[in-house]
Formats: structure tokens, C-alpha cells, sequence
């Protein structure tokens, strides 16, 4: 029953897997949440000794205060104030005062066992208000790094400039309590910078894991249902194919593409095969969501080409529903002529409207969309009468096709061209060196009032969203009207090149200065071989 069990998941390699990145990612994501909160509560209450010798603090309710406190480990905190004015180096002053004053102390603030070093589990909390200086030290097994001193010292000094020596003392100990025990000493990079790394990399790669075998799964649902529908089509297919004239130049061309159907539909079938049927969390395994992602774009290829197949033969023929072919083939053509009328929109809007004569360019080429508009609508009239062939129609949407491109290109340079601003060389540059995008057609178009949507993957006429292109060769990368094997890009990135080269300005950028100050700090001791941790700065 448990190896049936399992099995039903995946397999036991592939639970052991998921178990695996599931677990790992979770671990990485804790690390930061157990480092900020580590050992997720204080649950140690000091001991408190408090030498007010400079006379400033409220002894007893100070000591009480700073008692009620939690630390991660047990600590003694020892409060000392010292007077004068002459206090040079506080770390000094309170070295003697722990050397002289050693029989008044509550506990030894020298280790008894290395009398170079504060003692085990002391924490000192030094000021010197006449001098305006501030201390910490610390025994080496509570120890925090130096940044963390200068944390702990500034959370005094702003209380501490108004005289606030009470409330100062209890914000260092505070501060104290948070970072004594967190590991590294409470250092930033340690609780915070590197368990936020490891948190980050451990969140991407759980997303990036879940999201890999989810869309495996979607995209093979997907590819699926794409196979299922050409291999339900298939003999209709084969049948539709047969009715295309081949001495018809559009209709070689879809042939050619027919035989890299037959050829790619076999090849496909082996491959669904190889893929089977993934169970669970072999979903999530390294090479299923490549695997699944070609699947469904050989599968979904092959449901466009028996698209193009059914789609040629029936207004080759003028069979019945020709005219909602003819309507999707007229679709690149129009979302050119929509292309062209907005270049010369963006012309009228330039620096450029009242130049020369583009102004006038920019009205032949507008009269020009709206007369093409008016012909595509005309021929679709004829197709129904009899007085235009398919194949002509085609042939003339090719022609429509190469014109609008050259009308473009020829109006997008006299345009920039006549740019006489100061950026204009730059625009030119821009311009000239624009990239070609992978471009495709959007499938949908605005243009004389009227809308439409259509697609692109299932036309008879070749553009970049064609199936199986690459079965007609080299003999496919044509750009001009008039050859059964034209393939025409659409000319939208030719306006949005313009657009973007005619409009530059460069950007303007300004700095700031700024500046930084701080108070000076020391750490170490002037001599006799004290190693102690401990530092102290001014205020």
C-alpha cells in the first residue's frame, strides 16, 4: 500500500526531490526570521550595580529598571558615572576606577583568571558627564563588535545633550539587552544582511521551483489539447490538402508547409510518447517544464498549420465560409495601413508638421490609407461577383502590403530629415540605428471608423507568426509583392522607431553634495597590557 502510495506521487526519487528543494528553500527562508528573533525570547534578568559617582543618576529606581530588563544570557550590568572635566580617555578612567574601587564592587569587573580582560558575563554602561564621553565594556563571553558598541553608545547621546542622564542610561541598556547573545554579536551583516540573502535565495528558488512544475503541468494540459485537435483533424486535414490547387503560387507555398506537417506530425507523435504521463512531483523534475514547453510549441505550430491548410483550401476554392478567410487575411494589411496613419500623426505632431513639405507628404500619404481602405472593401465585393480570382486577390494584398511598407519608410526619413532642431543629428543616429524587434502583428486594427481583430498564425499570405516557415528555406524571406513566397513584417516598429528617434531630448542630470560628521571614538586602552573588550566616544 505505502510503495502504491508513492508511487502515485511521482516515484521514490522523485518524492525524494521535491521533499528536498521544499525542505532546503524552507530552511534558507527561516534562517533570517531565527536570526533577528535568536534565541526567540530573552528570558534572563540581570543583576544590576550602579557607582553614581558623578552624582546625577536615581540610583535605586535605575538599578530596578534596568533589572525588569530580559537578556539572552546572564549578565551583571554595572552603571558608572564619572566626574571631572579632566576625563581625556573614559576608557582609561573606568580601567582605574575597576582596579581601585575593587572591594566596592558587587561582583570583580577584573577577571580574576586573566586579569588582562573584563570579566565573564560583565557589561559596564560608562559616562562621563563633565568630559561628554560614553562607554561600554564587556567580558569576552558577551562581547558585542565595535559597531555594535558605537550603536549602543549612540542611543545614549541625544538624551544625554539634554541632560537626560537617567533616561540615557536606560537607552543603553536597552540597546544593550537587544544585541548581547544574537549571534555575531547583533552585528548588521550577520542578523540582517547575510540571513536576508540566504532568505532571498531560499524564497526565489522555492517560487521558481513551484512555478517550474506548475506551468510543466499547464503547459502539457495545453499542448494536449492542441495534439488532440490535429490528430482529431488529421484525415480532414489530409482531405483539404488534396483540394489545393498546387500550380496555384499560394497554394505551392501552403503544400510545401503541408509536408513539414506530415513529416513534424509523426516526429511529434514519438515525442509524446517519450514524455508520458507525469505523475505529482515528477512534474517539478529539472527537464519536464522544457520538455512540456517544446511539446506545446510543436503542438500548437502543427493546430495552426491545419488551420492555414483548411483556411487555403477553402477561399482557393471560394467554398463555403471563404469570406471569413478572406477577413482574417485581410488583417496584416489593415494593421499596416493603421501603422502608416499613425506615423503620420506623429509627423503632424513633430517639430517637423510645418516643414518643407510635410505637411503636404503627410496628406497624400493619409489620402493614400484611406483610398487602399476603400479598395480592400471593393475587392471583397468582386470576390462575391466573380470579377476577382482568390489568387489575384491575394496577389494584390502583397502588392498593398509592399507599398505601405515603402510609403512608410520613404515618409519616416523625409521626416527626420527635416529635422533642423539642435538635437538633430542625434535623432538621425537614433534613427538609423534603431533594432528591429522581433516583430509581430498584434492581430487586431483601428482605421476608417471601422475595427477588427484576426490571426495571424492562420493566414495564407507569410508573416513572422506564419507555421512552419522554415520549410520553405531561404526562398521565404522575401519582402516584396508579387512572389507566392513573400513574407512581410509588420511596419509598427518602423513607426515606433521614429517616434521614439524624433521625440529625443537629452535627459538632464545634477548632483548633490552632502556631508558627514561624527563624533570621535576610541577604543583600546593606554597601556599596562589590558586587552578588554570595550570602547567609548563623545557626545
Amino acid at each position: 500500500m505505502q510503495q502504491s502510495r508513492i508511487a502515485g506521487l511521482g516515484g521514490i526519487r522523485s518524492v525524494v526531490a521535491f521533499t528536498i528543494n521544499i525542505v532546503v528553500s524552507l530552511a534558507l527562508i527561516a534562517v533570517l526570521p531565527i536570526m533577528v528573533i535568536w534565541p526567540f525570547s530573552g528570558s534572563h534578568r540581570p543583576t544590576v550595580e550602579v557607582h553614581d559617582e558623578a552624582g546625577i543618576l536615581q540610583t535605586e529606581p535605575l538599578a530596578k529598571e534596568i533589572q525588569s530588563m530580559r537578556f539572552r544570557q546572564d549578565v551583571h550590568v554595572a552603571v558608572l558615572t564619572v566626574p571631572g572635566w579632566d576625563v581625556d580617555n573614559l576608557n582609561d578612567a573606568v580601567l582605574a576606577y575597576a582596579r581601585s574601587h575593587e572591594r566596592d564592587t558587587d561582583v570583580p569587573w577584573i577577571s580574576t583568571s586573566n586579569p588582562n580582560y573584563w570579566s565573564d558575563g560583565l557589561v559596564i554602561l560608562a559616562v562621563a558627564p563633565d568630559a561628554r564621553k560614553v562607554g561600554c565594556y564587556f567580558g569576552e563571553d558577551v562581547a558585542v563588535p565595535l559597531a555594535q558598541q558605537a550603536a549602543i553608545q549612540d542611543a545614549a547621546k541625544d538624551q544625554y545633550r539634554r541632560a537626560d542622564w537617567y533616561g540615557g542610561t536606560v537607552s543603553m541598556a536597552t540597546r544593550t539587552a537587544d544585541v548581547v547573545g544574537r549571534p555575531g554579536g547583533g552585528d548588521v551583516g550577520t542578523t540582517y544582511v547575510l540571513p536576508g540573502i540566504a532568505a532571498l535565495a531560499g524564497t526565489v528558488w522555492l517560487s521558481y521551483y513551484l512555478w517550474r512544475g506548475f506551468t510543466a503541468r499547464r503547459r502539457a494540459r495545453e499542448a494536449l489539447r492542441h495534439y488532440s485537435q490535429v490528430t482529431h483533424d488529421y484525415e480532414t486535414t489530409e482531405l483539404l490538402a488534396g483540394t489545393i490547387p498546387e500550380d496555384e503560387p499560394h497554394g505551392e507555398q501552403v503544400m510545401a508547409r503541408y509536408r513539414w506537417f506530415r513529416g513534424e506530425y509523426e516526429k511529434l507523435t514519438r515525442s509524446w510518447q517519450d514524455f508520458g504521463s507525469p505523475r505529482a512531483t515528477q512534474w517539478f523534475g529539472m527537464s519536464v517544464l522544457r520538455r512540456a514547453t517544446s511539446l506545446e510549441k510543436r503542438s500548437a505550430l502543427l493546430d495552426s498549420l491545419d488551420d492555414v491548410i483548411a483556411n487555403t483550401a477553402t477561399f482557393l476554392n471560394q467554398d463555403n465560409g471563404w469570406e471569413r478567410t478572406w477577413y482574417n487575411e485581410q488583417g496584416p494589411v489593415l494593421e499596416d495601413l493603421q501603422s502608416l496613419r499613425r506615423l503620420c500623426h506623429e509627423i503632424d505632431s513633430s517639430g517637423v508638421a510645418n516643414t518643407g513639405t510635410m505637411p503636404e507628404r503627410s496628406r497624400e500619404e493619409r489620402e493614400w490609407v484611406r483610398s487602399r481602405k476603400q479598395r480592400l472593401d471593393a475587392m471583397t465585393s468582386e470576390l462575391e461577383d466573380g470579377s476577382l480570382q482568390p489568387s489575384a486577390a491575394l496577389d494584390e494584398l502583397d502588392e498593398i502590403a509592399s507599398e505601405t511598407k515603402t510609403k512608410a519608410a520613404r515618409l519616416a526619413r523625409e521626416a527626420i530629415d527635416a529635422d533642423t532642431s539642435r538635437y538633430a543629428d542625434e535623432r538621425r543616429r537614433r534613427y538609423d540605428s534603431r533594432s528591429s524587434r522581433n516583430a509581430a502583428y498584434a492581430g487586431y486594427w483601428y482605421l476608417g471608423g471601422g475595427h477588427g481583430s484576426y490571426n495571424p498564425h492562420s493566414t495564407i499570405r507569410l508573416n513572422p507568426s506564419s507555421p512552419a516557415m522554415s520549410a520553405l528555406g531561404s526562398s521565404a524571406s522575401g519582402s516584396g509583392a508579387g512572389g507566392s513566397y513573400s513574407s512581410f513584417t509588420p511596419i509598427s516598429d518602423l513607426v515606433t522607431g521614429y517616434s521614439s528617434a524624433s521625440s529625443y531630448t537629452p535627459s538632464s542630470s545634477s548632483g548633490s553634495g552632502s556631508s558627514f560628521s561624527g563624533s570621535s571614538f576610541s577604543g583600546g586602552y593606554s597601556g599596562g597590557g589590558f586587552s578588554g573588550s570595550g570602547s567609548s566616544s563623545s557626545f
